[in-house]
């Protein structure tokens, strides 16, 4: 019998003694005993501290014990390491703090450091409560929230949380350099369900900051196992940045609104093998005309993809996305690719599907191309079943721009009111390429300049096909012969109807199984692809409602490479 046990014994033994164990009929003494040990046991339980605190309330100033919004403790409490570990009211794994009211920083302060690490089965959460904000004017370059160097924590928005400056931007009080959320090195960390607002705000036309822009971010992260979800994101330089991550790997980000941006998302690479499978799907990404500057001093970008000389990534799987809004003309694109300029390659397993891009709202022409995929050497890229939508067939942008990339698949897809649908024109001879049962409506059906290949105008769709040998079984119609709904989602009539490749069997590398998403909200019909029959070119299969965002296809499975 342990020592506990026996002192256990001998307090129920002497309250019996004394005659303060009431007795029960019924029961004999031994059993009395039991009973009495019992009720003693969870008499200490509830007098004593428990191992650790699950959950902790603070607010900025709190003087409470934490035990509610309603008895806080404050943020030092947090900012303190000798309150976190493994003890009785300390901060560590399986911890949820939760944030009470409004926090209030002063300019180029960080409100929340975290001081130690979560575990896989039970990382430490930092939860808003409703109506919890961090506001600043602005928020120090290291973040209002400081995740630097940890792992497995999860910051959680909650129902409404936010974090924003206020007064941080053009025609305000100030300019400086600002992070919301600061995570770099950070492993197994998630940020999800909240507002990050206002990093820097843009007045168009009115900026000067230059490459300063690169340093007003939303979240500036790195390492892996990260998820970022849920989140709406606006008016920052590089909203989401992962700058030079080095064998960052399973990275997750999806269902988050982005806009007001001069980048969206930016994944830079400084070394071989310094990125891989990276996920970014279900988002919405919109609106930077704000960000147009005279001169185009910014190059505004939906995705950015770079490295140095000699690095490398492999492993983007960008799928089920909305790119659309009031667009500048500074626009790189919405995705931008940048070739890589050393060995390895920079980009390598590259897979795109079911995105829609909708420039219907860009302010006029933009230099890149709207899609611009310059890097491929090594490895295969798919690109498959996206809905490109334009309206403007008199300017020379390239809705598709591609180039520099062996083993391509270009399969599937729909580029409607481009004067130049796509642009092969570094593609020719390319090894392993398959394009082909794609539509292109607008000004193909009229002009000579529908296709680049191989660095200059093909001329026809028929001398593009002669010259090319791809798109053999591709379409192309007017503008309004397309029948496509405003969202690119067919008519019944529809030339891309039942005139694309059945990917069932065939699209297996990483092509993620999807019934359907709410990217653009509300309510909606999803109509799977079938799984034997043609498939129908783009985004949508015939039937989905056109007021939201495609059905993703199904029968496709994942495997990591």
């Amino acid at each position: 019998m342990n020592g506990e046990q026996v002192m256990l014994n001998s307090a129920v033994n002497r309250s019996l003694a004394q005659g303060q164990g009431i007795g029960f009929p019924g029961l004999s003494r031994r059993q009395m005993l039991r009973v009495g040990q019992f009720s003693l046991l969870l008499l200490l339980l509830a007098l004593s501290p428990i191992a650790r605190a699950n959950d902790i309330y603070i607010s900025q100033s709190g003087s409470g014990s934490g035990s509610s919004c309603t008895s806080t403790l404050s943020a030092a409490f947090f900012n303190n390491s000798s309150n976190w570990g493994t003890g009785a009211g300390q901060i560590g794994p399986g911890t949820t703090v939760h944030l009470c009211g409004t926090f209030t920083g002063a300019p180029n302060s960080v409100m929340l450091t975290f001081r130690g690490n979560g575990t896989s089965s039970s990382p430490i959460t930092v939860l808003f409560e409703s109506g919890a904000q961090l506001n600043a004017p602005y928020w120090s370059g290291s973040g209002a929230i400081n995740m630097l160097g940890r792992s497995n924590l999860v910051v959680d928005g909650g129902a409404n949380g936010v974090i924003q400056n206020t007064a941080n931007g053009d025609l305000l009080a100030n300019k400086q350099i600002s992070s919301l959320i600061y995570a770099l090195n950070c492993n197994s960390c998630t940020v999800r369900n909240r507002t990050l607002a206002n990093a820097y705000v843009t007045v168009r036309n009115q900026s000067t900051l230059g490459g300063t822009m690169t340093q007003m971010t939303a979240v500036t992260f790195s390492g892996s196992n990260w998820t970022i979800s849920g989140n709406t994101i606006h008016d920052c330089g590089w909203c989401l940045f992962d700058p030079y991550g080095n064998g960052d790997t399973n990275i997750n980000v999806h269902h988050n609104d982005i806009y007001n941006w001069d980048h969206g998302f930016t994944f830079a690479t400084n070394g071989p093998n310094s990125g891989s499978n990276l996920f970014f799907h279900d988002n919405k990404m919109h609106d930077n005309l704000n960000l147009e500057t005279q001169g185009c001093m910014y190059h505004l970008d939906g995705m950015h993809f770079f490295g140095t000389s000699g690095s490398s990534m492999s492993g983007i799987y960008v799928y089920n996305n909305y790119f659309y809004g009031a667009l500048s003309t500074c626009s790189t694109g919405f995705i931008f690719m940048e070739g890589g300029s050393g060995t390895p390659a920079h980009a390598s397993n590259t897979f795109w599907w079911n995105n829609v891009f909708d420039a219907t709202g860009a302010d006029g022409a933009v230099s890149n191309g709207w899609v611009g995929i310059f890097s491929g050497e090594n490895g295969v890229t798919k690109f498959l079943n996206n809905t490109f939508l334009y309206n403007n067939v008199a300017d020379n942008t390239n809705c598709y721009n591609i180039g520099s990339i062996n083993n391509l698949t270009f399969q599937g897809n729909v580029a409607n009111g481009c004067n130049i649908g796509v642009n092969l024109g570094s593609l020719s001879n390319t090894p392993g390429s398959q394009i082909d049962y794609n539509f292109y409506g607008g000004a193909c059906s009229a002009s000579n300049n529908c296709f680049v290949y191989n660095q200059s105008f093909a001329g026809s769709f028929s001398a593009y096909q002669s010259k090319s040998g791809f798109d053999l079984h591709s379409k192309t119609s007017s503008y309004s012969a397309a029948l496509l709904n405003s969202d690119g989602s067919p008519q019944s009539g529809s030339p891309v109807r039942s005139s694309s490749l059945n990917l069932s069997l065939t699209a297996t590398a990483n092509m993620l199984s999807l019934n359907s998403d709410t990217t653009r909200g509300g309510a909606r019909t999803s109509v799977a692809r079938p799984s034997s029959a043609l498939w129908d070119i783009g985004a949508y299969q015939y039937g989905s409602a056109s007021v939201t965002s495609p059905a993703a296809p199904t029968g496709l499975t994942a495997s990591v490479q």
